[in-house]
């Protein structure tokens, strides 16, 4: 496949992407807008954000940081683990089948794919969980302010400290195994790729 070629197979993905991500997050959450606070929203609609400004740097021939699609991929693999262990405890019908499972599944494909982090380094990974802490320190304060601490397991008060503690290092440990798994999965696919080429 040509360079041009594969450039406009990745622009015309990463718009319709976005759209997907973004319409879903909107649509699911049209009568949910009080909580829109939820990781659940904020990651889809996020993430078809990133695809829109990728997007429009593909087209102005920008480069864009590999890294940047493996934060976006792990992004939405929590909401899909989590929502997945805690199924009995998540609505999973109609749009929020998309948003739990449907749009990680897509963010996971196009990273799988079309990226390529075999010129990223290493070190970059541990990015991959800058996020979701920025996250866990909101729910932290928003729940200390409104006593909503939005997951059932952020809610020291209540289940106790070391819960709390032990879950968020049971999640971030989750981050990094799945960061670093993808990203050498990533670096071994086009490598293979690129094998083929020669």
């Amino acid at each position: 496949m040509s360079e041009n070629a594969l450039k406009i197979i990745k622009i015309s993905l990463s718009f319709a992407i976005a759209f997907v991500l973004v319409f879903t997050s909107l649509f699911t959450y049209r009568e949910h807008l009080a909580e829109t606070y939820e990781l659940t929203f904020l990651s889809s609609f996020a993430v078809g954000i990133f695809f829109i400004v990728a997007g429009i740097l593909l087209l102005l021939n920008k480069r864009i940081p590999q890294i940047l699609y493996l934060c976006a991929t792990i992004l939405l693999l929590i909401v899909f683990f989590v929502c997945i262990a805690f199924s009995n405890q998540f609505q999973m019908s109609g749009g929020f089948a998309f948003l739990h499972i449907v749009n990680p599944l897509f963010v996971l494909a196009y990273y799988l794919i079309f990226c390529n982090l075999s010129e990223t380094t290493v070190k970059l990974v541990p990015a991959v969980a800058a996020v979701p802490l920025l996250y866990l320190a909101f729910v932290l304060i928003f729940g200390s302010i409104t006593g909503n601490y939005i997951y059932f397991f952020m809610n020291y008060e209540k289940v106790g400290v070391w819960y709390s503690v032990l879950f968020i290092l049971g999640i971030l440990a989750g981050i990094f195994a799945f960061g670093f798994a993808l990203y050498y999965l990533n670096r071994l696919i086009q490598k293979l790729v690129n094998k083929n080429k020669e």
